[in-house]
């Protein structure tokens, strides 16, 4: 068995254990919620709408010539689909808690997806992990910003299932990044990729960073964090290995 074939193995198995987690129930006080401004349901709903797609991946991800990869990975990726699919679930209670409604379009939202569906499997993956990025990020502060609740302990939860989504797609995209001009294609794709759905997200959201009090320049900052660290994930190790090699 390979390093790579192992590492898929292992992230199959990852996500299957955790696939029959039972959806937390909110039993939040309904006085506390009111307090909550509207545009945060809203918020909310945009990234419940996001979270409910990711079918054309997984059928990418099984027809894929991809050498690095293989079956185990192709039902990773549809384990990984799932656990989003279960964050939209999460997503919906929120909204309903704090009496919003669902929606089922959204100008961001038709974004992400027709850029999904007009590119390849890479810089699909590399889509699907700038949403981890401005995920994590954004349902963090989001629920700082919240009174201690069940809410409050759902969006933390998805948080921690996106850190892990996160070093998923990084261990695919690393696979991608063997030579240094892979390594440089990868940075300038990944930072223009980055920043486009950092100033979307700032947009249609702005609304409920304001009433909640986040400023845009913090939330920035943490976008720029994580998406360093996504980089160094995917370059860090390849980068390790070169150095061996030229020591040898």
């Amino acid at each position: 068995m390979d390093e790579t074939d192992f590492s898929w193995r292992r992230w199959r198995r990852f996500f299957a254990l955790r696939s029959d987690r039972p959806s937390p129930t909110l039993l939040d006080d309904e006085s506390r919620m009111r307090a909550v401004p509207s545009s945060v349901a809203r918020s909310l709903a945009i990234f419940q709408l996001g979270e409910s797609g990711g079918g054309t991946v997984i059928e990418q991800a099984r027809n894929s010539r991809i050498c690095e990869i293989d079956d185990d990975y192709a039902e990773a990726m549809a384990l990984f689909v799932a656990e989003e699919h279960r964050h939209a679930e999460l997503l919906a209670c929120c909204v309903r808690a704090l009496r919003g409604e669902l929606i089922r379009k959204n100008w961001t939202a038709r974004l992400f997806v027709c850029g999904r569906r007009l590119i390849g499997l890479r810089l699909k993956v590399m889509v699907l992990l700038a949403a981890e990025v401005v995920g994590i990020c954004y349902y963090h502060l989001l629920s700082a910003r919240l009174p201690e609740s069940g809410m409050r302990k759902l969006l933390q939860e998805i948080v921690e299932d996106e850190k892990a989504h996160l070093k998923f797609h990084c261990c695919f995209l690393r696979t991608q990044a063997h030579t240094g001009l892979q390594r440089i294609i990868f940075l300038i794709v990944w930072r223009v990729l980055m920043f486009a759905a950092a100033v979307v997200v700032l947009i249609d959201h702005r609304a409920a960073l304001r009433d909640l009090a986040i400023p845009v320049n913090v939330v920035w900052k943490r976008w720029m964090v994580y998406s360093r660290t996504a980089e160094n994930l995917v370059i860090q190790d390849n980068i390790r290995a070169m150095r061996s090699v030229a020591v040898r």
